[in-house]
């Protein structure tokens, strides 16, 4: 997998990582070694940069992008024009898609933020590896006797695995350094920081950067050299929501996410793992600009389904879980059709209103039937230039969190995920109607491990030269 084109700077940099080595810390659990895969695909890596749009490597001269390792894929490897995400579009719902090959409503992470009607949990995220109620692939993997690695995964925190550092935050300073050597693989951190000078300066979660991150996964690729490793990246992703999808600053983290595949791609080949490992680099959302934010909580505060107490929540007959560019609706009791009526009645209104900032209902049947949440009343898509924020008891109207985002339908087109992918057996062409819920069940079947509960099929691979 010679990768032509990548710069020496990024071979460099991927020799400097890789030149100390130490001992790599026992799993959790030690379990008897599977056989080798049958197949030309022995390990397989699965790399995740957050909120890239296809359109980065499909027409990468439009947005001026230095990307060779991006387009060496294009090249070389199989690429889709626009994966399916799931629904709503973000990451955490999407990326636990991927490893589990079933929609949200089934695997249970249907948000990015805990539900937390009564605004307790100090903005909890969904970081619990024992949320997923179906098995992930890097828990079948890990279960068949497969070293296993998760740099940066969502949905991670306790997962038992043989190399672990999960995405969690707490404090959000260099308090979180300490948390996270203690959930993290024994001794990890600290051996990533002694090879890499500056490592901490550079992983202060939930602030940490890519080339740290990817710092953790060269790390574990040379010193485990696991069957099956999955790393996300985040720069893109917050680029773009703090500056915008074409901006210099989302153009610069897409450049700097190209050199860290390379440096990957680097190790791969210095090891002597290239020809027997495939590669998967993916996204889970697309963006769209929103410059202006509601928040449809306020609106059952106002109509009084709601107690309050000194601002805060203290009882509830309906909520809402804003996700940015969709919000789910939730009622209490489910038999308390006069409430479910009040509220449907306040949406439906404010759909037909002008400037309200909300764009579309999807009833309950509707919802699961997207493979939503099934315990969701109603969700509710934000209208063109608008996004969804948090909080009950504050006003409807406000800043914009952010100058782009995502959590919008997945059929619409930008919020189209990406794939490329290349290995032994993989020939160079398109994949077509890429589902993120199919990524799952091509890992398993490249690894000969079983996948029953799976939604999602084995991706295909139309040859270039078709």
């Amino acid at each position: 997998m010679a990768l032509s084109g990548v710069g020496c700077g990024a071979l460099l940099l991927a020799m400097i990582a890789c030149a100390a080595s130490s001992q790599p810390p026992m799993a959790a659990a030690q379990l008897t070694p599977a056989r080798e895969p049958a197949g030309p695909i022995k390990r397989v890596l699965l790399i995740s940069l957050d909120g890239m749009m296809p359109d980065t490597y499909l027409h990468p001269d439009a947005h001026g992008l230095r990307i060779p390792t991006l387009r060496w894929l294009v090249q070389h490897g199989a690429v889709s024009e626009g994966v399916e995400s799931v629904f709503p579009t973000l990451t955490y719902p999407s990326h636990t898609s991927m490893v589990t090959g079933v929609n949200p409503g089934t695997h249970g992470i249907v948000s990015n933020g805990s539900f937390d009607p009564l605004e307790g949990d100090q903005d909890s995220w969904r970081w619990y590896a024992e949320d997923i109620k179906v098995s992930p692939i890097w828990r079948i993997s890990q279960a068949a006797g497969y070293d296993t690695g998760l740099v940066h995964w969502p949905v991670t925190l306790g997962a038992h695995v043989t190399w672990l550092l999960p995405e969690f935050w707490r404090a959000k300073n260099v308090q979180d350094q300490k948390l996270m050597r203690v959930v993290s693989t024994p001794g990890l951190l600290q051996d990533v920081a002694r090879e890499n000078p500056g490592f901490w300066s550079r992983y202060v979660p939930p602030n940490v950067g890519d080339d740290a991150l990817m710092d953790v996964a060269l790390h574990v690729l040379k010193q485990g050299r696991p069957r099956l490793l999955l790393l996300h990246l985040v720069g893109i992703d917050g680029a773009q929501h703090r500056h915008g999808i074409d901006s210099s600053e989302a153009r610069e983290a897409i450049e700097t996410d190209d050199r860290q595949l390379g440096r990957i791609f680097a190790a791969l080949s210095a090891t002597g793992m290239s020809q027997e490992t495939a590669v998967l680099v993916v996204s889970d959302h697309g963006f769209r600009a929103a410059s202006k934010m509601v928040r449809p909580c306020a609106l059952l505060r106002e109509a009084g389904l709601l107690s309050l107490n000194a601002d805060k929540v203290v009882s509830w007959k309906a909520t809402v879980l804003a996700n940015s560019g969709q919000a789910y609706v939730y009622v209490q009791d489910p038999a308390d059709y006069a409430t479910r009526e009040v509220v449907r009645a306040l949406f439906a209104a404010k759909v037909q209103q002008p400037g309200s900032g909300i764009g579309r209902i999807y009833e309950a049947d509707e919802v699961r039937a997207r493979g939503g949440d099934p315990d969701a009343f109603l969700a509710l898509e934000a209208a063109d230039d608008y996004q969804f924020g948090p909080g009950c008891t504050t006003v409807y109207s406000a800043p914009p969190q952010y100058v782009a985002t995502h959590g919008y339908d997945p059929q619409r087109p930008e919020m189209r995920a990406s794939l490329l992918m290349v290995g032994p057996g993989i020939a160079h062409g398109v994949v077509p109607n890429a589902r993120e819920i199919d990524v799952g069940p091509t890992i398993a079947a490249w690894l000969g491990l079983p996948m029953p509960d799976a939604q999602g099929s084995p991706l295909r691979v139309v040859p270039a030269d078709r």
